[in-house]
């Protein structure tokens, strides 16, 4: 475990929930089911006549909520360490998503 991991573990003092505190851990199970979602939605907008709904229905809350969670997660792990890379890989993330949406 690294240092921050402890630090969280410590501060739970006991706390079932402890664990979930690990914004490292959020940040990369966030990122694969935004790759599987993203995935599945590129193959569902393949039909023209239900590729609309399906970006507007489905896709744009979607990424409107995965927007707010990768901002969240880049204030949590602001001050920790590698913190410039992290923020940009949410940022990335973001763009990813948004982009995707709008030119597929």
């Amino acid at each position: 475990m690294n240092d921050h991991a402890e630090e969280d573990a410590n501060q739970g003092g006991g706390d079932p929930l402890a664990r979930f505190q690990n914004w490292l851990g959020f940040l990369s199970a966030t990122i694969a089911v935004n790759l599987l979602f993203v995935w599945g939605m590129i193959g569902n907008s393949g039909d023209p006549k239900l590729a609309l709904w399906y970006k507007a229905l489905i896709w744009l809350p979607f990424n409107v909520i995965a927007t707010l969670l990768y901002y969240v997660i880049r204030l949590k792990l602001a001050d920790r360490r590698g913190a410039p890379l992290y923020g940009a890989l949410c940022l990335t993330m973001i763009a990813i998503n948004w982009v995707i949406l709008i030119f597929i």
